[in-house]
């Protein structure tokens, strides 16, 4: 397509709004699937490099349907050929100079052209965003492709802001509408960084929004269903094209596909029947659920760093208001705390259960070798999670032994109400897995 029938097509798009006619859909696919080849040329070229950095995850897509129209709604005078992020991949690293040697491998890549940057990472967008965003091609190809290369915390924190952008329909990414939660991720781009006050705040908001129940409540209906799909999904033969499907009221669905032609068809056929839905096609050449999960959280909706993050800051304040003397404060953020360990929990035993289930129903099946591997992964899974909270139980009681008030009716008010709600907290959990 010409330039000027790319623009055309933009005009069209915003004079349906997104009530797109079959014919300005089919051309806005074909103009989609025309990035295919550049972008999985590029792609490719990104996987040779960071081949032997077995940490750092690599990934691409293209634009979803919704994602075009709403930004050509945005930006009225954006000319659509201009617009460079129809094709995408990002580049998810473990430190900010990791992405800058990214960077400079690229620049001396001999068929890589970077025609233009944004660089979020030295100065950040205002509500904390963190990125670097180069704009490359295949040298003497008109086709554009975005790369985003980010650490893992920025890339945690931004996929937090699309779920809650999906929980609560705050708009933050587009239109940053609830200042409240705007707030408090603009805090949490700033998590090592962050006062007592700022703390507090965080804290608040969480209680306000009710948001690590909503969060939980949404990643343990997911976890296990999820899961059991990436079992099936893992014992499939070179399948590394993935569509991932979310609804906020249903269980995010996986498909798995040999050829991106395959998924793309699938894709256009779901953005056609169902417009609620929200759906990525991407390509992972190693694929793993670990991976999946983090690259995609915002999709898979299982699992996300926050849970971690919001136990840390809540242990910190813990800490603070024991030294500071402040027993009221320590109680509410004592209790707020093991609510969460609670659920923790619970969740890690219905996985449990159902790992347990699934090995018994593949005891009578021929050539499962490849199934009890991922089995075994998942167990290893759930160790390791346990492993990582009873070190920071464990860190957390000899604070609070240290910091224990040392006159008689702190140290009383303190024992009382701790041990008060330790044992609610057993109750529930007992009653649970009994």
């Amino acid at each position: 397509m010409t330039k000027g029938e790319i623009d055309r097509l933009g005009d069209r798009i915003r004079k349906e709004h997104e009530n797109l006619s079959d014919e300005t859909l089919a051309t806005l696919q074909r103009y989609r699937t025309s990035h295919k080849t550049s972008l999985s040329q590029i792609f490719n070229i990104l996987c040779k490099i960071n081949k032997n950095k077995t940490k750092n995850i690599v990934t691409y897509r293209i634009k979803r349907f919704e994602s075009i129209i709403s930004k050509l709604n945005r930006y009225k005078d954006m000319k659509f050929n201009r617009m460079w992020d129809i094709a995408g991949c990002r580049c998810i690293v473990e430190s900010d100079a990791d992405v800058y040697k990214l960077k400079e491998v690229l620049k001396n890549t001999p068929e890589i052209e970077i025609k233009k940057e944004y660089d979020y990472i030295s100065k950040p967008q205002e509500e904390g965003y963190r990125s670097l965003h180069l704009f490359l091609c295949i040298k003497n190809d008109s086709i554009i492709v975005e790369l985003q290369i980010r650490n893992k915390l920025d890339h945690n924190w931004a996929t937090l802001v699309e779920i809650s952008d999906l929980l609560f329909n705050a708009k933050l990414k587009e239109f940053k509408e609830d200042k409240k939660l705007l707030r408090f991720h603009y805090l949490l781009s700033k998590k090592d960084m962050l006062t007592t006050e700022d703390k507090a705040v965080v804290v608040n908001t969480i209680k306000e929004y009710k948001y690590f129940e909503k969060l939980s409540d949404v990643f343990s209906r997911n976890y296990i269903q999820v899961r059991k799909q990436w079992l099936d999904i893992e014992t499939k033969y070179k399948h590394n094209y993935f569509l991932i499907e979310t609804k906020k009221e249903e269980i995010p669905k996986i498909k798995a596909f040999k050829t991106f032609e395959e998924a793309e068809d699938e894709y256009f056929s779901i953005y056609k029947n169902s417009h609620n839905a929200n759906v990525v096609l991407t390509h992972l050449t190693s694929p793993s659920y670990e991976q999946i999960s983090i690259a995609y959280s915002n999709y898979i909706l299982t699992f996300h760093s926050f849970l971690d993050d919001c136990c840390e800051i809540i242990e910190n304040l813990i800490e603070k208001t024991l030294i500071e003397k402040k027993y009221v404060s320590y109680i509410r953020y004592f209790n707020l705390y093991n609510s969460i360990s609670y659920n923790h929990i619970r969740n890690v035993h219905s996985e449990v259960m159902e790992i347990s289930s699934i090995a018994q129903k593949n005891k009578s099946k021929k050539n499962i070798s490849k199934t009890k591997k991922k089995e075994k992964e998942w167990v290893n899974d759930i160790k390791k999670h346990l492993d990582q909270r009873k070190e920071k139980q464990k860190n957390l009681g000899y604070s609070f032994r240290k910091h224990m008030p040392t006159n008689f009716l702190g140290k009383q008010l303190i024992k009382v109400s701790t041990k008060l709600i330790t044992a609610k907290y057993r109750f529930k959990l007992r009653k649970t897995i009994s």
